[in-house]
């Protein structure tokens, strides 16, 4: 013990920590002193094992006096800091043994005890953080009533409203929060109370937030020309967090206007110009709530702003749903951004008396506004709309055709599959390909076949439908005719036909894909290789593994990851070989991928040294993964990772270590 005490005053880390291991095993009164030591030193690494050993070796009687010491070294904050990961990790075992210490006239051990037994949340502790309360330290009373909100016991609601009402600025605060995250109702009277108190009106409004009673509305609407800008701005996410926890929106608009009356608009508009995203997307969704037509003029304008749009449209949706005429007025704009605006407004609406001006927006100049105009006349449901929206089918603009596309599917219930099948013989080649991809949408496997003589057509964009079709329709003969694609001479088409069979599964398309593995174009070979890994057959992986010395790199790490879902022997056996590759982020892949085989990690330590951060940090989470919690593998990874913490410069390493050796 002589020894290894003076081995832990040795400037070596490596030395220090392996001092430590060696007290392993020798449950003695030195070796608590030796480990308690330990856990002063500077290395995170020997602080740790420490711990470690302390927690699994050792009853807590043993060394919890210690532990509790170290928490009055003000000079140390490592030997604190693992003082208090112990204590956490003990649990509710050292509850009692935490109460006891907890009387002492150091007020920096006294916070501790309070904040570790709050992580706790025992009740067994409320009496001793009651008695926090009355602590003459103003940071332990704060971390008492802070902590009392987490245990969320009903019992202690008396004392916090007595705090809360204390007009003590320094535990008042804390305790309007965790009155409203303990959520018992007689704490609302005395916060609603509270509101008369400036200072305290913030925390106040969240606390009042979390009740949500419709009750307290009267209260806090009055506050949104409160004289501090920054209560105006808590009142107004006050307000919507109402809305959001259930509370009706005639209830909420009602208080709103009984206080404002005609003004109502103009201050919610004041706070939807804020500089703070959260408070104007809340004054936003409230103007929605109003459902008063004099807030669509600045919601348009407020609508300019991109990143506004899309909570904008939501409360013009709400209104409109109320009264759709009022949205009509709106398209009378020369702005074509404004017209495409209120089109998606309109759509999600859908409302019967926008149908005539659909159909006439589908012949709009703006390709945009006829793209929107086509999703939104199909929202109504009106088959009158099929014979404008087929005319869309051979658009100058391939948006509007898959709109349209898109739009048809939705009203399948009117369409006759028959027109469409003999439109595949169309001279318009757009015609063709949409008629194609609209048979494919609605899952038409009477069109199957049809579809397979599609394959033969003269337009590439067609082929290409076709094989989007077959693979949405998945029947068996799908299979057949994607097999058939394979072959055609465009790479694209054989491309997308080998990823549609890897994703369909069909049987016995393996051998195809195979003879893919030697086309010349590099995408068809990664798509081939992908298929043929979704398909999971280890019976492929012999030929797969010749293409991880391809010449392209991206067919490589196809390759990588198609073999990391087979799985086998062979497969693994040909990844690690591919560890000692060049090409970093072949090598990065590699790791990746070998992360779901068993006894992997001495091929991967070594890549816990590598050059390359992004490379460590693919071995990190993967060993992190596959790290058991002591001895064989595990504890050699471990050890590893400990070695590579203190000397591992890239923050975003560092973190990922950490976390996996804590988890």
């Amino acid at each position: 013990m002589q020894t290894l005490e003076k081995l832990l005053d040795n400037k070596d880390v490596e030395v220090r920590r392996e001092a430590v291991e060696k007290i392993r095993g020798n449950p003695s009164e030195a070796s608590i002193a030796l480990l308690l030591k330990a856990m002063q030193d500077v290395s995170w690494r020997v602080r740790k094992t420490a711990v470690d050993i302390i927690l699994e070796e050792y009853p807590i009687e043993a060394y919890i006096s210690g532990l509790i010491k170290l928490l009055y070294i003000d000079d140390n904050a490592g030997a604190r800091n693992s003082a208090i990961e112990t204590l956490i990790k003990l649990d509710k075992k050292v509850t009692s043994f935490l109460i006891e210490a907890f009387n002492t006239e150091n007020r920096d051990v006294r916070k501790f005890i309070i904040d570790v037994l709050g992580e706790f949340r025992d009740k067994k502790s409320l009496p001793l953080m009651l008695e926090a309360l009355k602590d003459e330290d103003d940071n332990v009373r704060a971390s008492a009533v802070e902590h009392l909100g987490k245990i969320g016991e009903p019992a202690v609601v008396n004392a916090l409203i007595e705090i809360l009402e204390s007009g003590d600025l320094w535990t008042a605060y804390p305790a309007a929060d965790a009155l409203g995250r303990i959520g018992d109702s007689r704490a609302i009277p005395s916060l609603i109370k509270t509101l008369s108190v400036k200072t305290l009106r913030e925390p106040v409004l969240r606390a009042l937030s979390r009740f949500s009673a419709p009750e307290t509305l009267k209260h806090i609407v009055p506050l949104l020309e409160d004289a501090t800008k920054t209560i105006q701005e808590e009142t107004v996410k006050t307000i919507k967090n109402f809305y959001h926890r259930g509370v009706q929106e005639e209830l909420i608009a009602g208080e709103i206007k009984k206080f404002f009356g005609e003004r109502a608009i103009d201050v919610l508009v004041s706070h939807a110009w804020s500089n703070k995203p959260d408070v104007r997307i809340s004054a936003i969704l409230l103007l929605g709530l109003m459902k008063d037509e004099r807030a669509l003029a600045p919601l348009l304008e407020l609508s300019l702003e991109e990143d506004l749009a899309e909570d904008v449209k939501r409360a013009l949706v709400f209104i409109g749903k109320e009264k759709p005429g009022v949205i009509l007025p709106l398209f009378d704009t020369v702005s074509p951004y404004q017209r495409r605006f209120i089109c998606g407004v309109a759509g999600e609406i859908a409302s019967p008396l926008f149908y005539d001006l659909f159909e006439e927006l589908m012949a709009d100049d703006d390709g945009h506004v006829r793209t929107l105009a086509a999703l939104a006349i199909a929202n109504i449901g009106d088959v009158r709309a099929i014979k404008p929206l087929k005319n869309l089918l051979s658009d100058v603009y391939e948006d509007v055709q898959e709109a349209a596309v898109t739009a048809l599917a939705a009203l399948k219930s009117g369409l006759t599959l028959d027109e469409f099948i003999r439109t595949l013989s169309d001279r318009n080649p757009l015609l063709r390909k949409n008629s194609v991809l609209l048979l494919g949408e609605i899952g038409a496997v009477e069109a199957v076949q049809a579809l397979g003589f599609a394959l033969k057509d003269d337009d590439v964009n067609v082929r290409n439908a076709v094989v989007k079709a077959l693979s949405m329709i998945k029947a068996e003969e799908s299979v057949k005719y994607l097999t058939l694609a394979l072959t055609d001479e465009i790479p694209d088409i054989r491309a997308s036909a080998a990823l549609s069979l890897g994703k369909i599964k069909g049987k016995r398309v393996s051998e195809s894909l195979i003879l893919l593995l030697a086309d010349p174009d590099d995408a068809v070979r990664v798509a081939a290789v992908k298929a043929l890994g979704e398909l999971g057959d280890r019976n492929t992986a012999g030929q797969i593994i010749g293409l991880l010395s391809d010449t392209n790199g991206f067919v490589i790490t196809a390759t990588i990851e198609a073999l990391s879902r087979i799985g086998g022997e062979g497969a693994r056996n040909a990844l690690v070989k591919m560890l000692s590759s060049q090409d970093k982020e072949i090598k990065r892949t590699a790791i990746k991928a070998l992360a779901p085989f068993e006894d992997i990690e001495d091929n991967l330590l070594p890549c816990l040294k590598d050059s390359d951060w992004a490379t460590r940090m693919a071995a990190v989470e993967v060993l992190g993964m596959r790290m058991s919690a002591s001895g064989g593998l595990g504890g050699k990874v471990k050890i590893e990772l400990e070695r590579l913490m203190d000397k591992e410069e890239d923050p975003i390493v560092k973190k990922a270590i950490e976390e996996s050796l804590d988890a």
